[in-house]
């Protein structure tokens, strides 16, 4: 019989009481979150608000990011050093949420990384539970820990500098080993409007991703047999030449939030076919 570990088991095999620690979750389906992710998760995470007597409770601030449904994803352990007035806080002027620096109703809770658990960061997922709503959770909350990724992976490049080619899509979307884990975080996190170029032709195919999956679900129709997601004219190109899709690149035009309509995906959809002249001149036939 298989034995469930938890997080609560490995902080304490660490010398650290689970009731010591606060778990953070911020989630990449927050768009306000997802401007904030790769530069400014330190200062994001101290910006609170201020009658929210839990947070200045715990020794240890844990931190991950959504990673899928319920699962989450380490990435970094601070230590709480005591709450401030945001008037006396030094402003970040890139930050891009100022209006977060709402003296009234939040506070800064310092927060100083620390070097625990440093070599699991963005290796450890856990699984959140139902509650995934719930933002914060006190450490004593049990966490079954789902993997601890090998320690190579790869940087997820960011939503505007994604350049996919299909053989990278296809280990991609069936990678076991964690090496990825950062791309199927960021691409099952957000809806969009993505954009398949044939680079041997210049010819391109807009498409859209609205299904709880997000992204990476929609592209995974793409990354084996038979490789044309349903699509007529990818159906046809791929009858004419079988080794079409290895010209496949795959890119992002336009991210939404898990929160976004269908109705405004499929119309920033249609706007880009238009723009782009893909019916056309390209690959879509509607």
């Amino acid at each position: 019989m298989k034995t469930q570990i938890f997080l609560q088991d490995l902080l304490q095999i660490n010398g650290i009481d689970p009731k010591d620690v606060l778990l953070i979750r911020h989630s990449l389906a927050y768009s306000d979150f997802r401007e904030c992710y790769e530069i400014f998760l330190h200062e994001y995470t101290q910006i609170q608000p201020v009658k929210a007597k839990a947070l200045s409770e715990h020794k240890y601030w844990m931190v991950f990011v959504s990673s899928g449904k319920t699962h989450a994803l380490f990435h970094a352990m601070y230590a709480y050093k005591g709450k401030q007035p945001l008037s006396e806080h030094k402003r970040i002027p890139d930050f891009p949420r100022q209006e977060m620096y709402d003296e009234e109703n939040n506070a800064v809770y310092l927060l100083e990384e620390t070097d625990l658990f440093s070599d699991m960061k963005k290796r450890l997922t856990i699984d959140w539970g139902k509650g995934a709503i719930n933002w914060y959770n006190k450490g004593i909350h049990k966490k079954p820990i789902v993997s601890i990724q090998t320690a190579s992976f790869k940087r997820f490049p960011g939503y505007d500098k994604l350049l996919m080619p299909h053989d990278e899509l296809a280990a991609m979307v069936n990678d076991i080993t964690g090496e990825y884990q950062e791309y199927k975080t960021a691409l099952s996190a957000i809806k969009g409007v993505y954009l398949i170029l044939n680079t041997a032709t210049g010819e391109q195919y807009i498409g859209s991703a609205s299904g709880d999956d997000g992204i990476l679900g929609r592209w995974t129709a793409y990354a084996n047999l038979p490789f044309h997601g349903d699509n007529k004219k990818l159906i046809e190109l791929l009858a004419s030449d079988r080794n079409a899709y290895k010209n496949f690149q795959f890119s992002l035009l336009q991210i939404f939030s898990k929160t976004a309509t269908d109705k405004e995906i499929l119309e920033t959809e249609e706007l880009f076919k238009k723009k782009l002249g893909s019916r056309v001149f390209g690959l879509n036939a509607n």
